[in-house]
């Protein structure tokens, strides 16, 4: 209802039209004073806002909110004073103030098009770009009733509530419903355009929904108590809905019409040669008038074309009113092409008398439409689900669904390799939108289900589990409101990495444990990144940066980036000023639900040698890459073997350097366990037998932290040349069980025996040390040696050998001791070193710690050479001195733990343990900005491991259910749950962090209103 108001005002009679109670807030007269305002008191409108917000602040299901510019609505508060609201609160100072104005809602609605305000049915869209406390608030009905009756302005927004989340359930606004046009059918089957109505239903309900709503006269409205009972009440409808198809008359091309090519911009009259179904690219064969005459005139290939004479009736407008498919009652409204732009129209045919007034036409499955989903057999005889994407003459051309584009393929109407839909591959519900194969099993819980292995693509699963663990996003994801962000003209993509990413996501969050096969995401990313579009061995990193990248393309808010040449640098004084200009130029230009939750931003420092300039900047970050600090010394441990068999073995602990040899090792030994160094001999046990016999100038470097080290010591071995003697040769003997099944067991011996100037040593020498070596694992009570020693001979057998018979010694000689019964062997007591305790849970590698990591990251360091820094004061270039430090810290922190190593020369995986925290991991120390430190801890929620070496491995996740909170193993198709202390693993190689009191729900509501 509208009311006329007039007053006197100074100056003359100023009159408000079409507000319901109007003021003359704040106009001046020629004095420029204030004049007094027709609102009501300061106080008043603070006491009746504060009693509309506490009996109707809460926000319910099934509600109504309306929407009020922020900026208008904290003027307001700043104002009154009010504190109705807790989005934002005044400042305390006594001082209020200027009165707002008018509301103007304009600002965050579509200004032109089909989008904006409709005057038939006064739909008004929200920009997709607007986002809550930035553009607007929600209050409810009765307060922006009242303020508007108060202030005037408008236009009024409102929307309806809904309940919604997987992950948490949640009353929100549905701020982009789909806006349904329902005609009624007449009685002659026509569309009554005289009397339509417009109802909103959730992106979420789909139009089977819709008839349930309509068969109970709108009372359910497409909630989400209506989705369950939706297919019964289809059963049971009375009701069907008609849409209107409205496309352009056209006549199929035949060869030798006289055509115009649309090449390189510019279009060329010629003769039609060949049609799109004879190319494997889908393209118009056409000789153009320019080309004839040539002696080998080429044939312009080319995808659009138009006859230069048009045929009678060609592009005319054909509206026809056509029958919604089982197929389209099933989808979601969000994804339906039906519903994808504008106001949705359509008819509503009831039952009359028991029958119904339109005649539905049955066609033929093979009467093919664009669009139309059937089995199609492939090049390789099997049948895959597939959609028609065109139709020309005979032939249709089919896409294989969850297939790249490449695939597609020109095949007759008519031949034995199609078939109808379902018929020949499995049948869903949502065949048409599901790409991914599921099959249901155990093992799993809502939200952590396996991936099916599609051939090396580990490093995909792990990377996608943990994105399916990370709060903000998933339930973004999951409530499908990533559609309405979606940037169709997004770089490379299209859209289609959100669109894949989306449907992988909330299908691995069905009721239902279960496995899902990626085929549909796998090609997405394939074609976005050609790279992964194989089946090679990839990175899960480089996976991960490249999913980041499609996602915020996909889903930037920003549509056309302003160019900004001139770059945010500072000296290092006005460090806040110069990131907080860094920070908005970059978010001008990049603005997704990936750049809100995940990136950060780095400072970086540079200080020239030559000038002492220091120049500071502030670049965003995704991926925090932390180098693992190269250590310098490793603990190795050592067992030793005396000489004396009364004593027993040691086990020890000693910090070598890693560029040392073997001579080293012996030395540190030696000084812990009181021995010569030089009386040692250091060889690798692997499977009870003696792997490798070290040499002194062997690295230590290339000794890993699993093997085992045994180090003998033999009293010959100190002058190399013992009397009567030319030299030591080293020998290995190992314990064997005889028999017709050889047992090999227990610790072997290393020996020295010295030898003469022809390389030979008696036998019974050799069996008198070894005697002496093995004393100590023989029982007491064994007065003669319960083994025998066995030499190989030059025919590869071992055999025993007279006493006094000499033996030749050569480097492929060999000695065994086979033992009487594996009873008569008792291993050798072995007592612990107190410096074992060094090793930690590196077994075998000094202790890393994460923070090691970032100390690492932030270390001020030179600039390699060839990568001179030019600095901006004196312009010379030079390697100046470079220091990282974090800055604005992300809702969600990714680690790379920098294991791969790459250089011209070599490649290297580093295998260190780095000891990481699983909760409260404080960044505060490594963080410049001093209000940043306040919120400053994180919590692990996932891990994605590499296990194995370079170009190749193998790839898993640890992650934490968002709904249960515990911990899971997900290894491809694998699901188990996992103890918690489990999750700390040396294979660690992605860390993701949630910043502490991170509200994951909350980070997706804000992004559901942005862009």
């Amino acid at each position: 209802q509208t009311d006329f108001k007039s007053r006197h005002c100074p100056g003359g009679l100023l009159i408000i039209f079409g507000v319901r109670a109007t003021s003359c807030m704040m106009q001046g007269n020629s004095n420029g004073e204030n004049m007094e305002t027709d609102t009501p008191s300061v106080k008043f409108q603070i006491e009746e806002i504060g009693k509309l917000m506490k009996n109707d602040g809460e926000m319910k299901q099934g509600q109504l909110w309306c929407l009020i510019q922020s900026k208008w609505l904290e003027t307001w508060i700043d104002y009154t004073g009010s504190k109705a609201f807790w989005q934002y609160r005044p400042d305390e100072k006594e001082e209020r103030g200027p009165s707002p104005g008018e509301i103007d809602n304009k600002t965050f609605l579509v200004e032109k098009g089909e989008g904006a305000t409709q005057a038939t049915f006064g739909v008004t869209q929200i920009n997709l770009g607007a986002q809550e406390t930035r553009d607007f608030y929600f209050v409810p009905v009765s307060v922006w009733e009242k303020l508007q009756s108060w202030y005037g302005g408008g236009p009024k927004v409102q929307r309806g509530t809904k309940l919604a989340g997987v992950i948490e359930k949640r009353v929100k606004v549905d701020l982009h419903p789909v806006h349904l046009v329902l005609y009624s059918c007449n009685t002659k089957g026509e569309a009554d355009t005289s009397n339509p109505i417009m109802k909103p239903y959730p992106k979420e309900a789909s139009l089977s929904q819709v008839i349930a709503d309509l068969s109970n006269d709108g009372k359910s409205n497409g909630t989400t108590e209506a989705k369950a009972k939706a297919e019964d009440e289809e059963s049971k409808a009375t009701v069907r809905l008609w849409y209107l198809e409205v496309s352009t008359k056209t006549f199929p091309y035949e060869k030798g019409e006289r055509v115009e090519a649309r090449y390189n911009g510019e279009w060329y009259i010629g003769d039609l040669k060949g049609l799109p179904e004879e190319d494997k690219h889908g393209r118009y064969s056409v000789l153009c008038d320019v080309d004839k005459g040539k002696p080998t005139p080429p044939k312009t290939l080319v995808r659009q074309i138009r006859r230069v004479t048009p045929k009678e009736g060609e592009g005319e407008e054909i509206k026809e009113w056509k029958a919604v498919s089982d197929r389209e009652l099933k989808v979601e409204l969000g994804l339906l092409k039906l519903t994808k732009s504008g106001l949705s129209k359509f008819m509503v045919e009831r039952k009359n008398d028991g029958k119904w007034i339109r005649e539905l036409i049955i066609k033929d499955w093979r009467d093919f439409e664009v669009g139309d989903y059937i089995d199609c057999e492939d090049t390789q005889s099997k049948f895959l689900p597939a959609v028609i994407k065109k139709v020309r003459g005979g032939k249709i051309q089919v896409h294989y669904v969850g297939y790249s584009d490449k695939w597609d393929e020109w095949i007759d109407k008519e031949s034995d390799r199609l078939a109808k839909r379902g018929s020949r591959c499995r049948t869903t519900e949502d065949y048409d939108d599901d790409d991914y194969g599921s099959s249901y099993g155990f093992g799993g819980s809502q939200g952590s289900v396996g991936l099916r292995n599609l051939g090396n693509t580990c490093f995909m699963n792990s990377t996608l589990q943990c994105m399916n663990a990370t709060p903000s996003l998933t339930d973004f994801f999951v409530d499908g409101e990533y559609r309405s962000q979606i940037n169709r003209s997004a770089y490379k993509s299209g859209g289609r990495i959100a669109e894949e990413y989306g449907k992988l996501v909330k299908e691995m969050w069905a009721q239902r444990p279960h496995t899902v096969t990626p085929r549909g995401f796998k090609a997405a990313i394939g074609d976005f990144a050609p790279r992964f579009s194989g089946y090679q061995q990839q990175d899960s990193q480089e996976l991960l940066a490249c999913l980041l990248e499609g996602l915020h393309e996909d889903l930037n808010r920003i549509r056309k980036k302003p160019y900004d040449p001139n770059p945010a640098i500072g000296d290092g004084k006005n460090d806040e000023k110069i990131a907080e200009l860094a920070w908005n130029k970059y978010r001008k230009r990049e603005d997704s639900v990936i750049i809100d939750n995940i990136y950060g931003q780095i400072r970086s420092q540079v200080i020239c040698p030559e000038c002492g300039n220091l120049s500071v900047k502030f670049d965003p970050c995704g991926i925090l890459q932390v180098p693992i600090p190269s250590v310098e010394t490793k603990l190795q441990a050592v067992t030793i073997q005396y000489a004396d068999p009364s004593k027993p073995n040691l086990k020890l602990a000693v910090s070598v350097e890693k560029s040392g040899d073997v001579n080293d090792l012996q030395a540190a030994v030696a000084k812990v366990a009181n021995v010569d160094a030089k009386e040692l001999i250091s060889c690798e046990v692997y499977h009870n037998k003696v792997y490798k016999v070290f040499s002194q100038d062997h690295s230590i470097n290339s000794i890993m932290d699993n093997d085992i080290i045994y180090m003998f010591e033999v009293l010959s071995l100190k002058s190399e040349k013992p009397e009567d003697s030319k030299g030591i040769m080293r020998v290995k003997v190992n314990m064997e069980t005889g028999g017709r099944d050889e047992l090999i067991f227990g610790t072997p011996v290393c020996i020295g025996i010295p030898y003469n100037d022809d390389h030979e040593v008696k036998a019974g020498d050799v069996e008198s040390m070894i005697v002496n070596a093995l004393k100590r694992n023989w029982s007491n009570d064994k007065k003669e040696k319960p083994f025998k020693v066995l030499v190989r001979t030059d025919w590869n057998e071992f055999k025993e050998i007279s006493p006094e018979k000499m033996i030749k010694l050569s480097r492929d000689f060999e000695v065994k001791a086979v033992w009487d019964s594996k009873e008569d062997y008792s291993e050798a007591k072995c007592l612990k070193h107190k410096s074992l305790a060094n090793l930690g849970e590196s077994e075998g590698g000094e202790v890393l710690t994460l923070k090691a990591c970032l100390d690492s990251f932030t270390k001020e360091e030179i600039l390699t050479a060839g990568n001179e820094y030019r600095c901006p004061a004196c312009k010379k270039e030079s390697r100046g001195k470079k220091k990282l430090d974090l800055w604005r810290l992300p809702n969600i922190l990714i680690v790379q733990l920098k294991r791969f190593q790459y250089t011209r020369q070599w490649r290297d995986k580093i295998t260190t343990y780095v000891d990481y925290p699983l909760e409260g991991l404080d960044l505060a120390t490594w963080t410049k900005a001093k209000d940043q430190k306040r919120k400053a801890v994180y919590d692990l929620y996932a891990v994605s491991c590499h296990g194995g070496g370079l170009g190749g491995g193998h790839y898993w996740a640890y992650a934490k259910n968002l709904v249960d909170q515990s911990w899971y193993t997900l290894n491809d198709s694998s699901v188990k749950k996992m103890r918690k202390n489990d999750v700390k693993t040396k294979e660690a190689y992605l860390l993701f962090y949630a910043r502490r009191g991170f509200n994951g729900s909350q980070a997706a509501r804000e992004a559901r209103s942005k862009k």
